[in-house]
């Protein structure tokens, strides 16, 4: 006999208390951490960044508490097409950063460059996330 949660997919209430709890527990922690580092307006720097993390920490605890309640996975996920595009994407994605990084460092050394660590690491990031996103659009329009 199945219960009503098995049924309906439902979470008990006390994984949804815990989600929101942990969520926004480490939302205030980045925040905290924010203003910690500041040098001016250190509760400004923690509400602009609590608030602002608090959307992705609310979705990692829902993760960790709600989901395994919530989602069925799929025992043949690895067999999906799409699951072969992203590993495929994923891959070349890499790859491509490596080229990128190797060659960046070459540019970097020869003309002496300066650039501040976070903007790099932005702008790798970035390209990263683009060509991902653009291999997976190329192989699912291919069909490969």
């Amino acid at each position: 006999m199945t219960t009503r949660a098995e049924r309906r997919m439902e979470a008990p209430p006390s994984a949804y208390v815990t989600m929101l709890i942990t969520g926004a527990l480490a939302a205030a922690a980045l925040g905290g951490v924010a203003a910690w580092f500041s040098d001016e307006n250190r509760i400004m720097a923690f509400v602009i960044f609590a608030v602002c993390t608090a959307g992705p920490m609310f979705a990692l605890s829902w993760f960790v508490f709600v989901s395994r309640y919530t989602v069925k996975s799929d025992p043949h996920a690895e067999d999906n097409v799409e699951g072969q595009w992203y590993e495929k994407a994923a891959s070349g994605a890499f790859h491509d950063f490596l080229v990128v990084a190797g060659l960046g460092c070459v540019v970097l050394a020869l003309t002496q460059f300066e650039i501040a660590g976070s903007a790099l690491l932005v702008l790798l990031l970035v390209f990263v996330m683009a060509d991902a996103a653009i291999r997976y659009a190329v192989l699912n329009r291919r069909g490969a």
